[in-house]
């Protein structure tokens, strides 16, 4: 009998038969794993089965690449304390559901796991929106580095300048200068320059926007066609909305 203890985020539930739940669960030590949560619709322990809930959680199975069996408790539910906020929960949605579908099974990645975590606390804690809005997109950008789709963004494609890097090609995922992609800019995606600098946030929601469209050509192009999975509705629904407050915003 394989088991393990270890923190978790859950990033998704189902249900798996009359009472039973199909937890997905981000750990720092054990990375994307399943498992059973026994009764888990009909217990006190139902408020705790939410995605962007953290969690203690204790798994065991036969065999470690079998599903396993769960119990868990609650430590932190981020999605309850956003539900006021459209798009907030639409950020912590997308951010789980992106995650459970872009990082592979038993793989860690604790830094990610606490990157994750730490944007949540900023979203549900309800910190300057262009923090957690930079946060968002460093994920995307972290999620096409692991899977071995990362950019490039230390300088020109064309020429080798490290100035006025403001696009990036949509084919090989370098970055291009202000002067070598004039000519083509209509071709280019904006690379907007929060990107460029750790700890840097953008000057506005439609930079942010820039910033999604870059990470989501990558993502829905290259790294879910790769897992043959497609790109969570959440996502989709969360670029909506930040859309939407974006054109508020320019009038």
């Amino acid at each position: 009998m394989h088991h393990w203890t270890d923190e978790a985020l859950i990033l998704d539930v189902a249900k798996f038969g009359d009472a039973d739940a199909l937890v997905q669960l981000f750990t720092p030590q054990h990375g994307v794993c399943r498992g059973i949560v026994k009764r888990g619709f009909s217990g006190k322990g139902r408020a705790d089965l939410q995605p962007a809930t953290q969690a203690q959680v204790q798994w065991k199975a036969r065999l470690p690449e079998h599903m396993g069996t769960v119990t868990l408790e609650g430590s932190h539910g981020f999605g309850p304390r956003v539900m006021h906020d459209p798009l907030r929960l639409a950020a912590i949605g997308s951010a789980c559901a992106l995650t459970a579908r872009c990082v592979a099974d038993h793989d860690p990645h604790p830094e990610l796991y606490y990157a994750l975590l730490a944007f949540m606390k900023h979203v549900a804690a309800g910190v300057e929106k262009r923090i957690w809005l930079a946060e968002y997109v460093r994920l995307e950008l972290a999620l096409l580095e692991l899977a071995g789709f990362g950019l490039d963004l230390s300088q020109c494609a064309a020429t080798g300048e490290t100035e006025e890097l403001v696009y990036v090609s949509p084919k090989t995922g370098r970055a291009v200068s202000r002067a070598a992609g004039l000519p083509y800019h209509d071709r280019l995606l904006a690379l907007p320059h929060f990107l460029l600098v750790a700890e840097e946030l953008p000057d506005n929601v439609q930079e942010v926007a820039h910033g999604l469209a870059l990470t989501g050509h990558f993502i829905e192009t290259r790294l879910l066609p790769a897992l043959h999975r497609h790109t969570p509705m959440l996502r989709g629904h969360f670029c909506q909305l930040l859309q939407r407050q974006g054109a508020v915003e320019t009038h």
